[in-house]
């Protein structure tokens, strides 16, 4: 629930949120802050790092090339540490009991970072994650991930801690995308917060994200749900489970590539989604999503993540204008701008 963004960070509280709203997401388990408190405190990498910083923070205040030096340092410092025991074995239980659930002997995983303030795109994902030993390690890389160069110099920069910056993981279970993209309750090109943009490819959706495809664009009316605009792109590559257990790329066959990758009737139920998580947050909304090859429409439609949506929900309401770019694109930009809050 909303009085969990301190307990286990933003993305894990708005997930359990929308499932007890009836809203449907991947089943996993949480990770909390104080897990990442006791693995600093436990392991003695806390007092390594409080060390370092110590011995270097007059360089980084002057350097800001110095932050990369610092980072892989402290980064790798981490990742060698091992999990605490009693963390370890709560892992080992979580996992197990999400194996039952799912009938896998090894359940594939997202691995994402859960910080209490949303800030998209700055701390490492690690998809397709098998294994318990595996799962326990890439939640070390995680909490390391608090400690990239960027992460650091803006604590810094904000008189932050920069020994600590505690996050939440989520450890979810990745879908069998068939197809997967974005959503926004109101138009991220110009604001216009009558209309739902869709944007999505085949595959999954680092794809989009990552700028490797140009992706189907949907535009419909938030009253009515009637399709006012769809672009279907010609997409000649999908990134899917590799066999190694790891994410590869793929080459779309020639009737695939200009067919969308949502049906109508997946795009309208979408769309509903999406219209049930705005009235329930009462802003809007910027969703992560996937349709499931495994499972049946409508229960194919998954959830994977709903946040704020932070650049027009800002403005107040005036006269619309038009920016350059895809949606992605937009956000990408934002992003290389740095964070406001």
């Amino acid at each position: 629930c909303k009085d969990d963004i301190y307990v286990a960070g933003k993305k894990c509280s708005n997930l359990g949120e929308m499932r007890q709203a009836g809203l449907p997401v991947p089943p996993g388990f949480v990770l909390s802050l104080e897990a990442y408190k006791k693995f600093m405190t436990d392991s003695g990498v806390e007092s390594s790092i409080v060390e370092y910083l110590n011995k270097n923070m007059a360089r980084l205040k002057q350097d800001v090339a110095m932050f990369d030096e610092a980072s892989a340092y402290i980064m790798n410092l981490l990742e060698n540490k091992e999990m605490p025991a009693e963390l370890k074995e709560l892992i080992y239980e979580y996992y197990e009991k999400l194996c039952k659930q799912c009938a896998l002997p090894e359940v594939p995983l997202a691995v994402r970072s859960s910080g209490p303030v949303s800030m998209p795109g700055q701390f490492d994902t690690f998809l397709n994650v098998r294994g318990k030993d595996e799962v326990v390690k890439k939640i070390i890389k995680v909490w390391a991930s608090s400690f990239n160069a960027r992460a650091m110099a803006y604590r810094l920069q904000r008189g932050q801690q920069v020994e600590s910056s505690p996050i939440g993981v989520a450890a979810i279970k990745m879908v069998n995308a068939k197809s997967s993209g974005v959503m926004f309750t109101l138009d991220p090109l110009n604001g216009d917060r009558s209309r739902i943009f869709i944007e999505g490819s085949w595959g999954l959706g680092e794809s989009l994200v990552s700028g490797q495809v140009t992706p189907d664009k949907y535009i419909l009316d938030k009253v009515t749900l009637g399709v006012s605009k769809k672009t279907i792109c010609s997409k000649v590559m999908e990134l899917i489970y590799g066999p190694e257990g790891d994410v590869v790329p793929r080459e779309i066959s020639e009737d695939r590539r200009n067919a969308p990758c949502l049906s109508d009737e997946e795009l309208l139920q979408l769309a509903r989604y999406g219209k049930i998580i705005e009235k329930h947050y009462g802003i809007a909304q910027d969703i992560e999503w996937a349709v499931d090859f495994d499972l049946p429409f409508p229960n194919n439609i998954i959830l994977l993540q709903a946040r704020a949506e932070t650049i027009w929900s800002k403005k107040q309401s005036g006269p619309a204008i038009e920016a350059k770019g895809s949606a992605t694109e937009i956000i990408a930009r934002q992003l290389m701008q740095g964070i406001k809050f």
